[in-house]
């Protein structure tokens, strides 16, 4: 399977051009690691004591404790982080007839693994890396496949969300903040934080007995322990496969062993796996306080989309004002992006309206007003005590600020549309060049012709690319060139996928008609043609969406 290359935007500061320049100074790249400076033998953020879990036999865990080390960011090898993933595996192999159906299933499926390894493009090397500071099976990595797609805005129907398909009551176990402005459970650092936390301690509570752990994982701790207890009572294995578990437990295990069988041979099934970079997507950039994320991804010269799949945590367009205050940002940036947001002034970093308390107004009904929580007015201003009197001026968050930045939607279930599909629909994008890149590579990347990309810029073929210089390229999940079609196998040559797809959204609190319109880019006869809609929305309601095969929405 040809995987599809995400375009990273260089970096142009035109904006700032009449700010002073800041010398870098003894700084060096080790500022944005990759691996969270706090890995020192401890957890992130640890979270307050508790009492440890009680394993289902007597005996300790005899296994080596979780560790934590600092990783070189740019491994020396293998180039591809496939080849590092297969050979950090540590499960044992099975046979079994349930991972043999969901094997056939995921070979059957393509596109799908075309859409879900292109979002895990950004996120899958820092997982990788976490896994193996920590000393873990490198098939855990995969476990994002089956959970969400590695979509990190994935919600489910039991209200789970991000890449790690976290509960809040499990999330707030663990430590990961979900507030008005953020929802932790999308942090890709924090949540992977968190969601290898919770396996390590599930490991030790089963005694190193992998397949218990994350069978637990997905139906809670105490629902196996109770399997095992069980087993023991009546004399039998306590292994996995002859516990009697739910149902969706008793297809996930396999559904992971068979998504890492794929990975280590993908050829056995009719796939082609292009190799996906070992190196850094993605750096962490200390901000200094609370940044518009649209600001950021002008100066980063990256679309507003790829700002989002990078910071999927934040539920609105600006920062925390409580933070933390870091971005993540593309790797190769993030230098040029710390000394660029350090330039900017408090009013180009974070637009706000100064309102001055009229008469009869107090705090609460201008929040009201706004539709806003009074805490993030009080918030803003300085104090979670913050009053204010008539005639005094203060802030509130300009209105485009604090609009909801993207919808999570159902994954499970996912259809393809049906939506007709030509040459002529094939959607223009664009790629900044990069130092060392050239036409071919970057066709190869974008399943083009070199000839046909050089055609496209106004180029010869064989030109050189100055870094910087911004490229048409044609995306090739809408066009029904066969030599722009991704490469899965000669079974598989002929499946384009859709321009249009189907998405499921499930009605939350707050939503309307005319939010979902402005949401998904739709219009209201659209919504209506597609459901059965009265006039208004019922929470928990399930409604269709049709989106654009392009646009990363879900599943």
């Amino acid at each position: 399977m040809l995987l599809r290359r995400s375009i990273l935007a260089g970096l142009v500061l035109g904006a700032l051009a009449g700010c002073a320049t800041t010398p870098h100074g003894a700084q060096s790249a080790a500022e944005f690691p990759m691996v969270p400076a706090q890995h020192t033998g401890i957890a992130v953020r640890p979270r307050p004591p508790e009492p440890p879990p009680t394993p289902f036999v007597a005996a300790p865990a005899a296994q080596p404790a979780a560790s934590f080390r600092v990783l070189d960011p740019v491994p020396a090898a293998p180039a591809d982080l496939f080849a590092r993933l297969r050979d950090g595996y540590g499960l044992a192999e099975v046979d079994d007839v349930s991972i043999d159906r969901q094997l056939k299933f995921f070979a059957s499926k393509p596109q799908f693994l075309d859409r879900t390894f292109a979002r895990g493009e950004r996120y899958l090397y820092y997982v990788v890396q976490e896994l193996e500071a920590r000393h873990m099976p490198l098939e855990l990595a995969l476990l994002p496949v089956i959970e969400s797609a590695y979509n990190p805005y994935a919600y489910s129907r039991a209200r789970a969300a991000g890449i790690w398909q976290f509960i809040t009551p499990t999330a707030t176990r663990h430590q990961v903040r979900v507030n008005w402005w953020q929802d932790g459970r999308r942090d890709i650092m924090d949540s992977t934080r968190a969601a290898l936390d919770y396996l390590s301690e599930l490991n030790t509570m089963f005694n190193g007995d992998w397949l218990l752990a994350i069978a637990a994982y997905n139906c809670g701790e105490m629902a196996v322990l109770r399997a095992v207890q069980r087993n023991q009572a009546a004399g039998l294995p306590i292994d996995f496969w002859h516990l009697k578990l739910p149902t969706e437990t008793r297809g996930y295990v396999p559904s992971l062993l068979a998504m890492a069988r794929l990975v280590r041979n993908p050829s056995a099934y009719g796939l082609d796996f292009e190799p996906l970079p070992n190196k850094p997507y993605f750096a962490s950039v200390e901000v200094g306080g609370p940044i518009d994320l649209r600001v950021a991804a002008a100066l980063l010269e990256v679309s507003e989309e790829e700002m989002h799949a990078l910071n999927p945590a934040f539920n609105r367009w600006a920062t925390d004002p409580e933070g933390p205050f870091a971005l993540l940002v593309p790797a190769e940036s993030a230098r040029a992006f710390a000394d660029a947001s350090a330039r900017l002034s408090a009013d180009q970093r974070l637009p706000v309206e100064h309102h001055t308390v009229a008469a009869k107004e107090t705090l609460a009904s201008i929040a009201k007003a706004r539709n806003l929580p009074l805490p993030i007015v009080q918030q803003l201003n300085g104090s979670a005590h913050f009053t204010a009197r008539v005639g005094d001026a203060i802030l509130l968050p300009a209105t485009q600020l604090v609009a909801p930045l993207k919808a999570g939607l159902m994954i499970e279930g996912e259809t393809t549309g049906t939506g007709k599909h030509s040459k002529a629909a094939t959607i223009a994008h664009h790629h900044v060049v990069r130092h060392g890149e050239t036409l071919a590579s970057i066709a190869k990347k974008n399943h083009l012709k070199v000839a046909n990309l050089a055609q496209m810029n106004g180029l010869q073929p064989e030109s050189a690319l100055k870094p910087g210089r911004q490229l048409t390229v044609a995306s090739a999940s809408t066009t029904t060139d066969a030599a722009h079609t991704p490469r899965a196998s000669q079974d598989h040559r002929a499946a384009n996928t859709a321009a249009v797809r189907e998405v499921r959204y499930q009605v939350k609190h707050g939503d309307t008609l005319h939010g979902l319109t402005q949401k998904f880019a739709v219009t209201l006869a659209q919504l209506k043609a597609w459901n059965r809609l009265g006039k208004t929305l019922t929470v928990g309601q399930m409604i269709v969406i049709k989106v654009p095969a392009d646009k990363d929405y879900g599943g």
